[in-house]
């Protein structure tokens, strides 16, 4: 039965006027369960465009007093739903160097419990987009950010640290969800976007997005450009047309990069920004994506523990498949493919389209750590242990690089 208790919840982080009233909930929100827990993965991958493991190779940190970015990049370890780039950025704020980071990335989920069992989730973090590109003179200034009492957290992370992204068909981090309590559907509630993996015994929500993402998946489909298409051209075109660009994918060898400005920087040309945000984006950055990453799974490889999901080995061994792609990462970025609002099929009759599909990324759901056999697995496991004791400074390694 519904508590009458009043929960007066105010998110102080936000920084709202002394004038604002606080949120007040008719009850108080309890912690998100295995069962619960299968139910919202399952429904929020149902909404979701884009579900990906991913490390964060750079939280916006700078040194000295310089301002964070505000942008958040981030390498797609393994794809549950949609063909992600393997590099994509989010928009906010670092952890490296917070106090509060430790609780702030245990932090559990939380939902409510309606008088007839229903469950619905509570607000958790929120994506807030500013600007992906340094504003020029004469450009407008972004829109207000519109907060109220009610407001989730703006989205954080930590450099080197694991991260479940959810996102929706405009690549932003998902935030809204659509929940049916079998007669009605209410639109509006809070969606579990970001969420940080941590492989303890109560991490249960990356077993439960990998399990929901079982079934077979439609993929966003891009308009691919003949090679040598000049951006300036193809994007005046474009807005000729009417068409929006969303985002831009760049090619280094085979790893291919997420170009997403803010939805307030799409409505003005960008595409002859993107090539020098590429070489400039992560330059500065404090700490080292790949130590912070293997000194924290170093902790969780042991074949006589479970790790709680028992994912341990295989975010590793993805992890350090991911490790071994970026470094053929080299060479000048080269623009491939355009994702545009709308049905991308209008604009297929334009001359520098050669063809429409989804980007050149299957889904992987985290492979599982097998062999032929016990002995063959085992061999496996202890390969992995290695590229992780390398990562994190073993034989004198200082590089963040793998053999």
């Amino acid at each position: 039965m519904m508590r009458s208790v009043l929960v007066a919840i105010a998110l102080a982080a936000l920084a709202l006027p002394q004038n604002a009233l606080a949120c007040v909930y008719s009850q108080r929100p309890e912690e998100v369960g295995h069962a619960s827990g299968q139910y919202f993965a399952k429904e929020m991958l149902a909404a979701a465009t884009y579900a990906d493991l991913v490390l964060v190779e750079d939280d916006g940190t700078r040194a000295m007093d310089a301002r964070p970015t505000g942008i958040i990049t981030l390498r797609t370890i393994a794809r549950f739903k949609g063909n992600s780039a393997d590099r994509f950025t989010v928009f906010g704020n670092p952890l490296t160097f917070s106090p509060d980071k430790q609780r702030i990335f245990n932090a559990p989920l939380q939902h409510f419990t309606s008088e007839t069992g229903q469950v619905t989730p509570f607000s958790y973090l929120e994506e807030r987009p500013t600007l992906l590109f340094p504003r020029a003179t004469g450009d407008p200034p972004p829109p207000p950010i519109g907060l109220t009492s009610c407001s989730p957290p703006a989205l954080m992370a930590e450099t080197g640290r694991f991260y479940v992204v959810l996102r929706d068909a405009e690549g932003r981090v998902l935030n809204r969800l659509t929940m049916s309590n079998g007669k009605t559907a209410s639109p509006n509630h809070a969606a579990f976007g970001y969420v940080p993996v941590t492989l303890s015994d109560d991490d249960f929500w990356l077993w439960s997005v990998r399990m929901a993402a079982a079934a077979p998946q439609e993929a966003q489909e891009l308009l691919y450009l003949t090679p040598g298409s000049d951006p300036v051209r193809v994007e005046r075109d474009l807005r000729a047309a009417g068409a929006t660009i969303r985002a831009a994918y760049y090619a280094r060898g085979d790893f291919i990069e997420e170009v997403r400005p803010s939805p307030h920087e799409q409505t003005s040309p960008w595409l002859a920004r993107a090539a020098d945000y590429l070489a400039q984006s992560q330059r500065g950055r404090i700490g080292d994506p790949h130590h912070g990453a293997a000194e924290f799974l170093r902790q969780k490889l042991s074949p006589m523990q479970n790790y709680g999901t028992g994912l341990g080995y295989e975010v590793a061994q993805a992890f350090t498949r991911s490790v071994r792609d970026v470094q053929q990462a080299t060479g000048t970025p080269r623009l491939i493919a355009l994702e545009v609002a709308g049905d991308p099929h209008a604009l297929a009759g334009q001359p520098f389209v050669s063809r429409i599909a989804p980007l050149d990324r299957e889904l992987d759901r985290l492979p599982q750590v097998n062999g032929t056999d016990e002995a063959d697995t085992f061999a496996t496991m202890q390969r992995i242990e290695r590229d992780i004791w390398l990562l994190n400074g073993g034989a004198g390694n200082r590089q963040g690089t793998l053999p």
